[in-house]
């Protein structure tokens, strides 16, 4: 499991080094397997606003930027107003926007880990480009490489990428084995708890935490859902509501940071702040695509109105699922199972079926 020491500092204070806190965690808390200090990922790298983007004159689909750093980057070619030329070619530069701007020298962060690129001066058809405007991944932050990542928070030009989105960050990679018998630290609140505890410090969760849910309602058309349970003794509790009027796109790249320095890759808003919730409380969430699951429901009558029937059960004998990560399983006996009337749709806790995944077209969930 992988842990964020930023994210962990969000709930408690850490009063020693890195360092010493490996060595605590190593000596309390469970094996660490890997220390990775992003800082070094993401060196040099600078928050920069476009201010002028012209076609370039030898190529259709390059265009040639003049971006502003605050003049903060040291030994890189300026005009007279102080701004440095990048050719980039993605669809989405234009002028007025904020980027994450990689100068020569730098090297690109997803190939930080590999056989490392440097980043130098170098012509583009013909036009000198300095370093260049990178995307996210080649930030190494998400898989969108059709066009560059824009800021989507305040910040000034010159300002370290790694300052605006938290990536100044030490993930401490502990042996999963160790959270085996403690489900109270899978997730970040739990280990924060923990690492708190480690150095005598009082843990206070907060208020969010603590707040009952009574009173919690839910606006707009009413989806009709029922949720059975056929194994209350595995399944104690088991929790549903059903939302209209979704609306899937990208998440903020500030969420996308969190899941990243996690290890999750981001997919869209819905089903990253599923996994961020999850990560954060260790309570295991999921998004079903609510058309798609009707889809495998029994058609409606014509005096019955179709209803999503949700049932937590165990597989029946020669069942398979289609899992998000491509496989195909037939669950074990004893997995415990989310199936709708007609098929599996998870295997609970662990992970989702395909055919029912949230995307760009769903609606209601």
């Amino acid at each position: 499991m992988k842990i964020s020491l930023n994210w962990i500092r969000e709930f408690t204070d850490i009063k020693c080094t890195d360092d010493q806190l490996v060595q605590k965690i190593g000596a309390q808390l469970g094996e660490v397997e890997e220390v990775i200090r992003l800082d070094e990922q993401y060196n040099n790298i600078v928050v920069a606003k476009v201010i002028s983007c012209e076609k370039h004159p030898n190529a259709d689909k390059l265009s040639v930027c003049k971006i502003d750093d605050g003049g903060k980057t040291p030994k890189v070619k300026r005009d007279n107003n102080g701004l440095v030329q990048v050719v980039c070619g993605a669809p989405n530069v234009r002028a007025g926007i904020h980027i994450a701007w990689i100068p020569p020298g730098a090297i690109v962060p997803s190939t930080f880990d590999k056989e490392q690129f440097k980043l130098d001066v170098r012509p583009l058809r013909g036009v000198d480009s300095n370093g260049m405007i990178a995307s996210g991944s080649e930030l190494a932050m998400n898989d969108d490489h059709a066009g560059i990542l824009v800021i989507d928070k305040p910040a000034k030009p010159g300002t370290a990428l790694s300052e605006v989105y938290q990536l100044d960050d030490v993930i401490i990679d502990i042996e999963n084995k160790m959270f085996t018998h403690r489900p109270d630290c899978f997730g970040i609140l739990g280990v924060a708890r923990e690492i708190a505890g480690i150095q005598g410090i009082k843990f206070t969760s907060p208020d969010w935490y603590l707040r009952s849910l009574d009173g919690l309602s839910i606006t707009g058309p009413r989806l009709k859902l029922t949720v059975e349970n056929e194994i209350p003794d595995l399944v104690p509790r088991f929790m549903a509501v059903a939302m209209s009027n979704v609306k899937v796109t990208k998440s903020p790249i500030a969420m996308q940071s969190y899941l990243y320095r996690v290890g999750i890759k981001p997919v869209n808003n819905v089903v990253d702040v599923t996994n961020f919730v999850m990560m954060l409380t260790a309570q295991p969430l999921h998004a079903f695509d609510y058309d798609k699951v009707l889809a495998t429901q029994e058609p409606a009558t014509s005096n019955k109105q179709q209803v999503i029937s949700i049932i937590i059960r165990k597989p029946l004998p020669g069942e398979k699922i289609n899992l998000l990560n491509g496989k195909t399983i037939e669950p074990r006996k004893d997995a415990i199972m989310i199936a709708s009337k007609k098929r599996l749709l998870a295997v609970g806790g662990v992970m989702g079926g395909v055919d029912t995944e949230v995307d760009e077209n769903t609606k209601s969930i």
